[in-house]
Protein backbone atom coordinates (compact mmCIF):
# COMPACT_ATOMS: atom_id res chain seq x y z
CA UNK A 1 0.00 0.00 0.00
CA UNK A 2 2.82 2.70 1.12
CA UNK A 3 4.59 1.36 -2.24
CA UNK A 4 1.67 2.42 -4.28
CA UNK A 5 1.16 5.56 -2.72
CA UNK A 6 4.71 6.81 -3.26
CA UNK A 7 4.76 5.63 -7.00
CA UNK A 8 1.17 7.96 -7.41
CA UNK A 9 3.26 10.76 -5.66
CA UNK A 10 5.69 10.23 -8.02
CA UNK A 11 3.65 10.20 -10.71
CA UNK A 12 1.81 13.06 -9.89
CA UNK A 13 4.86 14.81 -9.31
CA UNK A 14 6.96 14.15 -12.98
CA UNK A 15 3.16 15.14 -14.54
CA UNK A 16 3.00 18.65 -12.70
CA UNK A 17 7.15 18.92 -13.87
CA UNK A 18 6.00 18.37 -16.96
CA UNK A 19 2.59 20.66 -17.26
CA UNK A 20 5.48 23.07 -15.45
CA UNK A 21 7.96 22.90 -18.16
CA UNK A 22 5.22 23.21 -20.90
CA UNK A 23 4.09 26.35 -19.59
CA UNK A 24 0.34 24.94 -18.94
CA UNK A 25 0.74 25.95 -15.14
CA UNK A 26 2.01 28.76 -13.70
CA UNK A 27 4.88 28.34 -11.03
CA UNK A 28 4.31 30.14 -8.18
CA UNK A 29 5.78 30.19 -4.72
CA UNK A 30 4.26 26.53 -3.72
CA UNK A 31 6.11 25.49 -6.86
CA UNK A 32 9.61 26.75 -6.06
CA UNK A 33 9.77 25.23 -2.90
CA UNK A 34 10.08 21.52 -4.89
CA UNK A 35 13.61 21.64 -3.57
CA UNK A 36 12.34 20.83 -0.19
CA UNK A 37 9.31 18.53 -0.99
CA UNK A 38 12.01 16.48 -2.91
CA UNK A 39 14.25 15.94 0.36
CA UNK A 40 11.24 15.34 2.58
CA UNK A 41 10.03 12.92 0.70
CA UNK A 42 13.28 11.03 0.38
CA UNK A 43 13.37 11.20 4.10
CA UNK A 44 9.86 9.61 4.23
CA UNK A 45 10.84 6.90 1.52
CA UNK A 46 14.04 6.42 3.86
CA UNK A 47 12.12 5.91 7.03
CA UNK A 48 9.30 3.60 5.13
CA UNK A 49 12.37 1.57 3.58
CA UNK A 50 13.92 0.93 7.57
CA UNK A 51 10.38 0.26 9.24
CA UNK A 52 9.60 -2.49 6.11
CA UNK A 53 13.03 -4.45 6.12
CA UNK A 54 12.70 -4.33 9.97
CA UNK A 55 8.82 -5.84 9.95
CA UNK A 56 10.66 -8.68 7.25
CA UNK A 57 9.52 -6.77 3.98
CA UNK A 58 12.59 -7.00 2.36
CA UNK A 59 12.28 -6.29 -1.46
CA UNK A 60 9.40 -3.41 -0.49
CA UNK A 61 11.75 -2.08 1.88
CA UNK A 62 14.93 -2.19 -0.76
CA UNK A 63 12.10 -0.51 -3.13
CA UNK A 64 11.57 2.38 -0.99
CA UNK A 65 15.33 2.87 -0.01
CA UNK A 66 16.20 2.82 -3.78
CA UNK A 67 13.59 5.55 -4.37
CA UNK A 68 14.82 7.50 -1.37
CA UNK A 69 18.08 7.53 -2.91
CA UNK A 70 16.78 8.48 -6.17
CA UNK A 71 15.10 11.18 -5.00
CA UNK A 72 17.86 12.48 -2.45
CA UNK A 73 20.07 12.37 -5.59
CA UNK A 74 18.57 14.57 -7.83
CA UNK A 75 18.44 17.29 -4.96
CA UNK A 76 21.93 17.03 -4.89
CA UNK A 77 23.15 16.71 -8.20
CA UNK A 78 19.66 18.31 -10.09
CA UNK A 79 22.17 21.35 -11.17
CA UNK A 80 24.39 19.13 -13.40
CA UNK A 81 21.81 18.47 -15.44
CA UNK A 82 20.75 21.85 -16.47
CA UNK A 83 21.74 22.94 -19.87
CA UNK A 84 25.21 24.64 -20.12
CA UNK A 85 25.72 27.32 -22.43
CA UNK A 86 28.24 26.15 -25.43
CA UNK A 87 31.78 27.46 -24.87
CA UNK A 88 33.01 29.28 -27.83
CA UNK A 89 35.25 27.49 -30.23
CA UNK A 90 38.94 27.37 -29.55
CA UNK A 91 41.14 30.45 -30.25
CA UNK A 92 42.99 28.64 -32.69
CA UNK A 93 40.16 28.11 -35.10
CA UNK A 94 40.10 32.04 -35.70
CA UNK A 95 42.46 34.16 -38.03
CA UNK A 96 44.87 36.27 -36.74
CA UNK A 97 42.51 39.52 -38.13
CA UNK A 98 39.62 38.17 -36.26
CA UNK A 99 41.73 38.01 -32.95
CA UNK A 100 43.02 41.57 -33.45
CA UNK A 101 39.26 42.83 -34.24
CA UNK A 102 38.23 41.01 -30.98
CA UNK A 103 40.97 42.58 -29.01
CA UNK A 104 39.92 46.43 -30.70
CA UNK A 105 36.35 46.29 -29.48
CA UNK A 106 37.49 44.64 -26.19
CA UNK A 107 35.24 41.17 -26.34
CA UNK A 108 36.81 38.39 -25.59
CA UNK A 109 37.37 35.58 -28.24
CA UNK A 110 34.09 33.90 -29.43
CA UNK A 111 31.85 36.86 -28.43
CA UNK A 112 28.04 36.34 -29.71
CA UNK A 113 26.65 38.87 -32.46
CA UNK A 114 24.84 40.83 -29.56
CA UNK A 115 27.88 41.71 -27.85
CA UNK A 116 29.98 42.95 -30.92
CA UNK A 117 27.13 44.77 -31.82
CA UNK A 118 26.74 45.92 -28.08
CA UNK A 119 30.16 47.17 -28.18
CA UNK A 120 30.94 48.55 -30.90
CA UNK A 121 27.96 51.27 -30.30
CA UNK A 122 29.50 51.61 -27.00
CA UNK A 123 32.96 52.18 -28.39
CA UNK A 124 31.44 54.45 -30.94
CA UNK A 125 29.89 56.96 -28.79
CA UNK A 126 33.35 58.18 -27.99
CA UNK A 127 34.91 57.50 -30.84
CA UNK A 128 32.59 59.12 -33.30
CA UNK A 129 34.04 61.83 -35.19
CA UNK A 130 30.85 64.20 -34.83
CA UNK A 131 31.51 63.26 -31.16
CA UNK A 132 35.29 64.94 -30.58
CA UNK A 133 37.13 61.28 -31.51
CA UNK A 134 39.12 60.01 -34.12
CA UNK A 135 38.47 59.14 -37.49
CA UNK A 136 41.19 56.68 -37.86
CA UNK A 137 39.85 55.16 -34.46
CA UNK A 138 36.32 54.98 -35.92
CA UNK A 139 37.14 53.23 -38.98
CA UNK A 140 39.14 50.60 -36.75
CA UNK A 141 35.94 49.82 -35.21
CA UNK A 142 33.61 49.74 -38.22
CA UNK A 143 36.37 47.36 -39.86
CA UNK A 144 36.30 45.38 -36.74
CA UNK A 145 32.61 44.96 -36.52
CA UNK A 146 32.53 44.33 -40.03
CA UNK A 147 35.11 41.61 -40.30
CA UNK A 148 32.98 39.84 -36.98
CA UNK A 149 29.52 40.21 -38.20
CA UNK A 150 30.62 39.05 -41.81
CA UNK A 151 31.99 35.89 -39.75
CA UNK A 152 28.96 33.90 -38.14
Amino acid sequence: MWIALGLAILAALIFLGRQVRLGKVQSGPWFKQFRVLRGVMSLGFLVLGVVLLVRGSVWAGLSCLATAIMFSSTVRFSANFQTRPQRPEAAAAYTAEQIQAYQTLGLAIGADRKAVVAAWKQLMKTAHPDQGGSADRAKALNAARDLLLKRR
